[in-house]
C-alpha cells in the first residue's frame, strides 16, 4: 500500500492543473465572444435606423470606437418625435442605390465611400499653437481636388445635388467622383462623421459642431451614441479637441492621413453655421435637453442641484486675456469688466447668506467647467463664448448677460439658449461712454448688478414660495 501513495499525489496534481487550464480557456473564450458580440451590436446598430434603408452590414474589423469616459444609453435620453427631424426625413434625396442620401441640402449619409488623401494638400493640423503663431487662417483648411471623396455610383445625378450656399459641403460634393481603383485602402467599419471646424477655439461655435454631431447620432438612431470623428481641416491643437474624444470616440485628422480610406458609413455633418443652434429666433430646437444630458453623462457629471432660495450659489464668469488661436498671439479679448472685485464684494455684502463665487474658463478643463456650472443657481457674465455653459445650468437657474456700449445686444446667442431651456434671463447694456475704458474694459455699476440680481432672484423664488 505504501508504494501506491507516491504516484497518486502526482496524478491528482496533474488532474487539478488540467481542470484550471480548461476553466481559464472556457472563461476567456466566452468573454472574448461576448465582447465581440457587444462590439458588433454597438457598431452595427446604424443598419437598423429608420431614416436609411437597411443593407447587409459588413464583417467586423479591428476599428472600434474608443469608449468614452462616462456612459449614457440611448433609451435613457427619452428621445421624443421632433418636427425638424420629420422635415429632414421628408426632404431626402437618394442616389447611387442608396450609397448617397442627401437630407434637406444640409447633410448627407454615404455608404461605401472612399477618401483619398493624395487628392488634397495642406498642413497636417494638430501642431502646438506656439509653432504656428500668426499663420493665416486659410492655411488651416485643406485644399481638396476632384477625387478626394469617391463613391460607387453608376448614375450622374448625385454630382448635381446641391447644398446650401456658403457651405463647405458644396466643395465636398464638387470633388466627389465615382470610385477609382486604389491599390491599398484601410477599411473603417464604424460610423464616421466628417466635420470641418471653423472657430475651433471658441466654445460657442464648437458647441454647434458637437450638437450637430449628436443630432446625427440621434437622427440615424445610433444606439451606441459613438462614432469616429474625421476633422477635414488643418487647425493646430486647441483646448477643446479632447472633448470630441470624450463625447464621441476616436478622432482622426484628415491632413495626417497617409493612405486611402474605405468607409462603411460616412456622414457629412451639418456645418456649424447652419446648425439649428445658430437660428436664435427659433422658439425651440431639436433635442436640446437630451443633448445636455448626453454631454454631462459623458463627462461623468451628476446633475441633481435643487433650488434652495435661502442659500443660492451666484457665480460671476469673468473674461480675461489669453491665447486661444494663432491669429491673436497677444491673447487680447474684448468685453472685460473693469471692477470685478468691487462687484463681488458689494454682492457678498448685499446677500450675506448666499454663496458668491467667480471663475474664468480658459484654464479649466471641460469637466471642471461643467462641475461648476451644474451647481450654479445664477450665472452672470459679459456677452462671450463662456456663457454657452448656460446650456448646462440647472433647470431652475437664471442667466444675467451684460453688454458693453460697443457690442450690440442683438447678439442673441445666449438669450436663445436661455429661451430653449426656460431659464430666467435678463440683460443690461451700458449706454454711457464714461463707463468704457481702454483695452476693452467696461465699468459696471454695482447698483446695476444688484437690480439685475434682485429681479432674477424674485422670479426664480416666486414659484418656490408659492408652493410653501
Amino acid at each position: 500500500g505504501c508504494r501506491m501513495k507516491f504516484p497518486w499525489k502526482y496524478f491528482l496534481t496533474v488532474i487539478l492543473l488540467v481542470y484550471i487550464v480548461s476553466i481559464y480557456y472556457i472563461h476567456s473564450h466566452v468573454y472574448e465572444r461576448v465582447a465581440q458580440l457587444n462590439d458588433n451590436y454597438q457598431n452595427h446598430q446604424i443598419s437598423q435606423h429608420p431614416h436609411v434603408p437597411p443593407k447587409q452590414t459588413l464583417p467586423h474589423t479591428r476599428h472600434h470606437s474608443v469608449n468614452a469616459i462616462g456612459s449614457v444609453s440611448f433609451s435613457s435620453l427619452k428621445i421624443a418625435p421632433d418636427k425638424t427631424f420629420t422635415a429632414w426625413s421628408k426632404a431626402k434625396s437618394s442616389f447611387c442605390d442608396d450609397n448617397f442620401i442627401g437630407y434637406d441640402n444640409l447633410f448627407a449619409y454615404l455608404r461605401n465611400a472612399y477618401l483619398d488623401p493624395s487628392f488634397s494638400s495642406g498642413r497636417l493640423g494638430g501642431e502646438a499653437i506656439e509653432s504656428v503663431l500668426n499663420q493665416p487662417e486659410e492655411k488651416e483648411f485643406l485644399v481638396l481636388k476632384i477625387g478626394y471623396f469617391q463613391i460607387n455610383c453608376k448614375d450622374d445625378e448625385v454630382f448635381k445635388y446641391r447644398f446650401k450656399r456658403g457651405d463647405h459641403l458644396v466643395k465636398w460634393i464638387s470633388v466627389l467622383r465615382p470610385a477609382l481603383e486604389t491599390t491599398s485602402r484601410e477599411y473603417i467599419n464604424t460610423l464616421t462623421i466628417a466635420v470641418t471646424r471653423y472657430e475651433y477655439a471658441n466654445v460657442y461655435h464648437t458647441m454647434t459642431d458637437w450638437y450637430n454631431a449628436f443630432l446625427m447620432l440621434v437622427f440615424f438612431n445610433v444606439q451606441s451614441l459613438s462614432a469616429n470623428i474625421l476633422f477635414v481641416d488643418s487647425h493646430p491643437l486647441g483646448g477643446l479637441d479632447t472633448v470630441w474624444t470624450t463625447l464621441f470616440g476616436r478622432v482622426v485628422r484628415a491632413g495626417q492621413l497617409q493612405q486611402a480610406l474605405h468607409f462603411d458609413t460616412l456622414i457629412w455633418n451639418i456645418q456649424g453655421y447652419k446648425s439649428p443652434m445658430y437660428h436664435h429666433d427659433l422658439p425651440s430646437i431639436p433635442h436640446i435637453e437630451p443633448f445636455r444630458i448626453f454631454f454631462l453623462r459623458k463627462h461623468n457629471i451628476p446633475d441633481n442641484k435643487i433650488l434652495n432660495c435661502d442659500k443660492l450659489l451666484i457665480r460671476f464668469l469673468w473674461r480675461r486675456d489669453y491665447v486661444a488661436h494663432p491669429r491673436n498671439p497677444k491673447g487680447t479679448v474684448s468685453r472685460k469688466v473693469k471692477n470685478e472685485k468691487e462687484i463681488e464684494d458689494s454682492v457678498a455684502k448685499l446677500y450675506p447668506n448666499h454663496l458668491i463665487e467667480s471663475f474664468q474658463t480658459e484654464n479649466m478643463s471641460m469637466t471642471d467647467q461643467l462641475s461648476a456650472i451644474v451647481n450654479t443657481d445664477i450665472l452672470i457674465g459679459m456677452h462671450g463664448a463662456g456663457l454657452t455653459l448656460a446650456l448646462f445650468l440647472p433647470k431652475h437657474a437664471g442667466l444675467i448677460e451684460i453688454y458693453p456700449k460697443y457690442w450690440s445686444s442683438d447678439n442673441a446667442h445666449f438669450r436663445a439658449i436661455a429661451r430653449w431651456r426656460n431659464l430666467h434671463y435678463i440683460h443690461w447694456q451700458n449706454v454711457e461712454s464714461k463707463n468704457e475704458f481702454t483695452n476693452h474694459y467696461t465699468y459696471v455699476p454695482p447698483s446695476v448688478v444688484h437690480r439685475l440680481l434682485s429681479t432674477t432672484i424674485l422670479n426664480m423664488c416666486k414659484a418656490q414660495k408659492g408652493h410653501s
